[in-house]
């Protein structure tokens, strides 16, 4: 019997169990579908993201209170957030290379009320005068706060495009006051429109004075320091005279630096660590499948055992037999391989328009699931198979 007899004898054996095989296929096709599909959210993810790391700047650090590195704990394992805006002053004053900064002081989840309205913002900075020339964010009309309204702390914002449309009803807001936590603000300006970033609407925001809402919170505290330096390859020495400039006056504990570059680097680390553990996971759903493929085919092979002995009665050999169920399991998963990669294909073409990445399944993940899933075709359909090719037929005849 030649290999064309097998899969013709082997397809019309599972169309005729067409609800066993359903279910004995469904296993590969989640398995499959589950691999193709976590690793294209976060390859697309990953690809959003670092985008948006690179678009920032190579020419940017950031200072943030504490050090996981030199407290041995995670980060954010500070006791106390000793970052001041004297700060800023030291890092400019001392700076080789022409450095600019500007202060953060966050708070997320606030209320904003205009009139009858009230909208939850996503962020509420206070941050200084240049924050339009260190992040290079633009004020799309009006203005932005001025260095004298930093350092009386007046009571002005600038807001983004989505509390303009949400908060405001998408009426000019240039002029009018919004209420935060009690305390009135002129509007001053509109920031260009910034999209989404990590997922999170950068213009369901406000921002302020940086003077203004540590007043409003009661503290002397700032949550970061961004820096920006004109010449990109100098960022290594900036980051070196940054450290000895806050070491003046800080404990290397109470500090960290660090630059787009290593956050970039954090980002690929901690999304192929995911990636891989999306393999793991997936993987094992496969393997589940495949163990129940050999348990369907070893009641299949119980079912058929006058038919198995029936054809070694009339000479097929025990390679024939084999074959046959070996190949009948191939088809399983190669059917539920290739079921599971369309189907993933037209869910990612269907769900792409709605989500904030790109999206798209992944060449890399469409290789390895199927390989894997017909791999376990042949390492779980094997034992059914030499255990079919074993029979008696002697028995086998005899069997009821």
């Amino acid at each position: 019997m030649n290999l064309s007899e097998n899969f013709k004898i082997s397809f019309r054996n599972l169309w005729t169990g067409k609800m066993r095989t359903f279910l004995t296929l469904l296993g590969i096709i989640i398995g499959v579908m589950a691999i193709i599909l976590l690793v294209s959210f976060i390859n697309g993810s990953k690809t959003q993201i670092e985008e948006e790391i690179v678009a920032m700047g190579s020419n940017m650090l950031m200072v943030v209170p504490g050090n996981s590195e030199a407290s041995m704990g995670p980060p954010g394992s500070f006791t106390v957030n000793k970052l001041r805006l004297r700060h800023l002053d030291s890092i400019e004053a001392r700076s080789s290379y022409g450095a600019e900064t500007c202060p953060e002081y966050d708070m997320m989840g606030i209320i904003a009320k205009y009139k009858n309205e009230s909208r939850n913002i996503l962020g509420v900075a206070g941050v200084g005068a240049n924050f339009e020339r260190v992040y290079t964010w633009k004020v799309a009309t009006g203005s932005f706060f001025r260095q004298d309204d930093v350092k009386s702390a007046r009571r002005v914002c600038v807001v983004g495009e989505t509390v303009v449309k949400t908060l405001f009803q998408g009426l000019n807001p240039i002029g009018k006051e919004l209420t935060v936590r009690g305390i009135k603000f002129r509007v001053l300006g509109i920031v260009e429109p910034k999209g989404k970033m990590f997922g999170m609407d950068m213009d369901n925001a406000i921002y302020m004075p940086i003077t203004t809402a540590q007043n409003m919170i009661g503290t002397n505290e700032i949550h970061q320091i961004t820096i920006r330096i004109p010449d990109a390859k100098n960022i290594d020495k900036a980051v070196a005279e940054t450290k000895r400039t806050l070491l003046m006056d800080l404990d290397k504990t109470d500090f960290s630096v660090t630059t787009q570059g290593e956050t970039l680097e954090m980002v690929k680390s901690l999304m192929s660590a995911m990636e891989l553990i999306t393999y793991v996971i997936a993987s094992i759903s496969l393997l589940v499948a495949g163990i129940g493929i050999m348990n369907i085919m070893l009641v299949t092979v119980t079912e058929r055992t006058k038919e198995i002995g029936l054809r070694k009665a009339v000479g097929a050999s025990s390679k024939n037999i084999l074959v046959q169920f070996l190949v009948e399991a191939i088809i399983v998963t190669v059917l539920g391989g290739i079921i599971g990669i369309l189907a993933s294909v037209g869910i990612l073409a269907a769900i792409a328009p709605f989500v904030p990445f790109p999206l798209k399944a992944s060449m890399t993940s469409i290789i390895i699931s199927f390989t894997f899933s017909t791999l376990i075709g042949i390492f779980f359909g094997t034992y059914p198979a030499m255990k079919a090719a074993r029979t008696d037929p002697i028995i086998a005849l005899r069997f009821e």
